[in-house]
C-alpha cells in the first residue's frame, strides 16, 4: 500500500471508528478521576453529582429497553413462518444452555488453576459479616418464578413488575416463654420489566401475526413504526456514551470504601475470574466464531469491542442490547428476523459470564471456611450453578444472592459472602461484558443454523439500525487497509 493511500486510510480509519475511541477514553477518564479524587475523599454528595451523568445515561438507555424488545420481537416474528421460528427457539436454547454450562466449568478449572482461598482461613466474625439480602429465597421459588413470569396474569403490569416468592420468617415468644419459629412463603410482585413474560407474549403475537397476512397489517405498521423511532432515539442516546461511561466508573470506584485493603485481601480471586473470564472473552468466543464462520477472529474482536465497552460501563447486557443488535445486524451480518428475536431471549436467559462467577465464587468460600471440596461437591456446585443460572433472581447483585443459595444448599456456612461485595463494582461488570459476548455468539450460531430455512427477505431498511462506523470484513483483513467502502 502507498504512503499516500496510508495517509488517506488514516483519517478515514479515525473517522469510522471515532465513537469506539472515545469510548476507551471515557473508561480511561473515569479510571483516572476515581482512583485521582480517592485521595481527597470527596463527600457522598461530591460523589452522586460525579455520577448523575452516568445515572441519567442508564436512564435513557432503560427508557429504550420495553419498546425495543416488543417491537423487535413482534416484527421479527411476524415476518417468518411458525415453524422457522420453533427452530430459531430451539438452538437459541441449546446454545444458552451449553454456554452457560461451560461458563460454570471454566469457573472451576480457574479455581484449580490459581487456589483462591486455599490454606486461608477468614477470620471475618458472624458479627462482622454484610448483609447481602433480607429477603430469603430458594432454589425452587426461583424455578416456580421463572416459569410464573413466562406466562404473565397482565400484560400491562409486565411492563414494569415481575413474579418474585418471598420467604417471611415469623419468631413469637409465648407467656410460657416458648418460641415459636413459622415460615411462610408469599408471592408478590417486584419492580422491573418481566423481560421473559414480555418475549413470551411478543412471539406469540408475531406468530399470530404471521398467519392472519394482510388482516393485521395496521398492527404491523405500528410496530414497525415504533421500532424505527425507538432505534433513532437510540442513535442520539449513544452519542453521549464516552461521558457516560466515565461518570459511571469514576462514581463506582469512589464508593468503595477501602479499595486497597479489598484488592490485597481478594486478589488472588480477582485475578482468576479476570483470567477466565478474558479467555473465554478473547479466545474461546473469537475461536468459535472462526470454526462456525470461516471468517477473522479478530475481525469479531474488532468489531464487538465497543458493545463490549458499553455494557461493562452500565454492568448490564440488557441496557446495552441496543449496541449488541448494531454488532450482530450490521457487522456480523445476522439475519435481523433471528437477531431480533435471539438477543433479546439471550439478554433474559444467557449467563455464562455469571456462571463462571458463581461456582468460582462458591468454591472460594467453601475454601475460606477451611473445607477442601471434594469432588462429589464440585460437581454439586457445576449442577446447581447451571440450573440456576436460568434463573437467577432479578434482585440487585443477583449472581451473589444465586451464590448464597448454592452454599445454603450444600450447608456450607455462608459468614463469609459479604467480602464478594467489596468487588461487586469489577465483578459485575466483567461477568456482564461476558453475558454480551455470547449473546452475540448465539445471534451468529442461530443465524448459521436457520437464514438457509427463512424465505427471502425484502430490504433491510425498515427498521435497520443505523450505523457509521462499520469495519467490513474483506477491508479488515486487507494488510494495513482500514478504508471504508
Amino acid at each position: 500500500m502507498s504512503d499516500k493511500t496510508a495517509k488517506e486510510s488514516l483519517p478515514s480509519c479515525l473517522r469510522v471508528n471515532a465513537l469506539l475511541i472515545f469510548v476507551l477514553l471515557g473508561i480511561g477518564v473515569g479510571l483516572a478521576l476515581g482512583f485521582g479524587l480517592r485521595k481527597i475523599q470527596p463527600s457522598e454528595e461530591a460523589i452522586m453529582w460525579i455520577g448523575l451523568p452516568g445515572e441519567v445515561y442508564m436512564r435513557l438507555l432503560k427508557m429504550t429497553i420495553l419498546p425495543l424488545i416488543v417491537s423487535t420481537i413482534i416484527t421479527g416474528t411476524a415476518s417468518i413462518d411458525p415453524g422457522s421460528n420453533g427452530r430459531i427457539t430451539s438452538i437459541s436454547f441449546l446454545f444458552i444452555l451449553i454456554a452457560n454450562s461451560f461458563g460454570a466449568i471454566l469457573g472451576i478449572v480457574m479455581y484449580f488453576i490459581f487456589k483462591p482461598g486455599v490454606g486461608v482461613v477468614s477470620d471475618v466474625s458472624p458479627e462482622e459479616t454484610i448483609s447481602v439480602t433480607t429477603t430469603k429465597v430458594e432454589t425452587s421459588d426461583m424455578f416456580a418464578d421463572m416459569i410464573r413470569n413466562l406466562f404473565p396474569d397482565n400484560m400491562i403490569t409486565a411492563c414494569f413488575q415481575k413474579t418474585q416468592t418471598m420467604t417471611r420468617t415469623t419468631t413469637t415468644k409465648s407467656e410460657l416463654n416458648i418460641t415459636t419459629v413459622t415460615k411462610s412463603k408469599e408471592t408478590t410482585s417486584a419492580s422491573g420489566v418481566n423481560i421473559l413474560g414480555l418475549i413470551v407474549v411478543s412471539t406469540l403475537f408475531g406468530i399470530a401475526a404471521s398467519k392472519l397476512g394482510s388482516l393485521v397489517k395496521p398492527f404491523l405498521d405500528f410496530f414497525s413504526a415504533v421500532s424505527h423511532l425507538v432505534i433513532m432515539a437510540l442513535n442520539w442516546i449513544i452519542v453521549t456514551t464516552p461521558v457516560g461511561v466515565a461518570s459511571l466508573i469514576a462514581s463506582a470506584i469512589l464508593k468503595v470504601t477501602n479499595l486497597e485493603a479489598v484488592f490485597n485481601s481478594l486478589g488472588m480471586f480477582v485475578l482468576a475470574l479476570s483470567v477466565g473470564i478474558g479467555f473465554y472473552l478473547l479466545v474461546l468466543v473469537p475461536l468459535l466464531y472462526f470454526i462456525v464462520t470461516r471468517n477473522s477472529p479478530l475481525y469479531y474482536i474488532a468489531v464487538s469491542l465497543r458493545a463490549w465497552m458499553t455494557v461493562f460501563s452500565v454492568a448490564s447486557s440488557a441496557i446495552g442490547m441496543p449496541e449488541l443488535l448494531k454488532v450482530v445486524e450490521n457487522k456480523l451480518h445476522v439475519d435481523k428476523r433471528i437477531s431480533r428475536y435471539t438477543v433479546p431471549l439471550g439478554v433474559a436467559l444467557t449467563r455464562a459470564g455469571s456462571a463462571q462467577f458463581i461456582t468460582l465464587s462458591s468454591l472460594f468460600l467453601i475454601n475460606l471456611e477451611g473445607i477442601v471440596p471434594n469432588a462429589a461437591t464440585i460437581v454439586l456446585v457445576w449442577l446447581l450453578t447451571t440450573v440456576s443460572s436460568l434463573a437467577i433472581p432479578s434482585i440487585p447483585s443477583a449472581g451473589i444472592v444465586t451464590v448464597l443459595i448454592i452454599l445454603s444448599s450444600l450447608n456450607i456456612n455462608i459468614t463469609n459472602i459479604g467480602l464478594l461485595m467489596a468487588l461487586e463494582w469489577y465483578d459485575d461488570r466483567i461477568r456482564s461484558t461476558n453475558n454480551a459476548n455470547s449473546i452475540v455468539m448465539g445471534a451468529v450460531i442461530a443465524d448459521k443454523f436457520c437464514k438457509s430455512h427463512l424465505p427471502p427477505m425484502d430490504s433491510m431498511a425498515d427498521g435497520e439500525i443505523r450505523e457509521v462506523d462499520v469495519i467490513p470484513e474483506e477491508d479488515f483483513q486487507k494488510s494495513g487497509s482500514t478504508e471504508n467502502v
